[in-house]
């Protein structure tokens, strides 16, 4: 077969997790490189995914979720961020934050759209930005303290700028963004009427300072999803779940997004 394969995925270079991993099992070493748990969790949760099995719902999920779930979802974000969402209209259960991220690219990004990401990050928003066609805008945090260079990320935005994607609490750094970073940026999306993803699986993962989200700004919150995660909490790499904002547009085309990267999983699967 002489025929190329697809150039935009050839060219990506292998993951770190991959390489990371490899290394470690070649050398017997304890890896640092992936977020691997170093116990199987709560037995309480073990228990009830188990007894899941039994329940007689070992069919396609509805495509958002279970309903009980998205229920649980909502009620967890009004509980912990006092973030009141829409179960019904509002809240989305994925099969991995990874799917949710992409699936909200997808929903967003065009060809020659820009994204700002923040540097250093998760390396999954980078490729997936390039593929579907969008031009990212790097702007890069430093060490020790992480601050946010406001100028640089002023800079950063501009007349295409679609969105930006905001991790908080940041992997890898653990930086948390405060509110008066969170309201710069902001500000910055109201100036260029910018969408906002925001990535706050490490919610719960906090020390010395309280994780605050960026849909806590009302200027915005119409305009960010969150991806949020239980399995960071508790060491179980399970279900997770999107936040969306109450627009029409997002409203109509995640279920198309979604629809074109998985099938629903059984109810059993993103049981509560």
């Amino acid at each position: 077969m002489t025929k190329l394969l697809n150039r935009q995925i050839a060219n990506q270079p292998v993951t770190i997790f991959t390489l990371m991993s490899e290394l470690a099992r070649k050398h017997n070493a304890i890896n640092l490189g992936q977020g691997f748990p170093d116990t199987e969790g709560p037995q309480d949760m073990v228990q009830l995914a188990a007894n899941a099995l039994l329940d007689g719902r070992n069919q396609y999920a509805p495509l958002t979720g279970l309903p009980e779930l998205r229920a649980a979802v909502a009620d967890a974000s009004a509980r912990f961020q006092n973030i009141p969402v829409d179960a019904e209209s509002e809240v989305v259960v994925t099969s991995g934050a990874t799917e949710a991220l992409a699936a909200s690219f997808m929903a967003l990004i065009e060809p020659g759209d820009e994204v700002v990401l923040i540097e250093p990050l998760y390396d999954t928003y980078l490729p997936v930005v390039r593929q579907l066609g969008g031009i990212p805008r790097l702007v890069r945090l430093e060490a020790p303290d992480w601050a946010l260079p406001r100028e640089a990320l002023k800079n950063a935005f501009g007349p295409r700028t679609k969105a930006i994607v905001l991790n908080t609490p940041m992997n890898p750094t653990g930086k948390v963004f405060n509110a008066e970073e969170l309201a710069f940026i902001a500000d910055l999306m109201r100036q260029h009427d910018s969408y906002a993803i925001c990535d706050e699986v490490y919610e719960h993962l906090v020390f010395g300072a309280p994780h605050l989200s960026l849909m806590h700004c009302r200027i915005c919150a119409s305009g960010a999803s969150v991806l949020a995660v239980q399995a960071k909490a508790f060491p179980l790499p399970a279900g997770k779940w999107v936040t969306l904002p109450p627009l029409p547009r997002w409203l109509r085309w995640w279920p198309k997004r979604t629809r074109t990267l998985y099938l629903p999983q059984p109810p059993t699967c993103n049981a509560p």
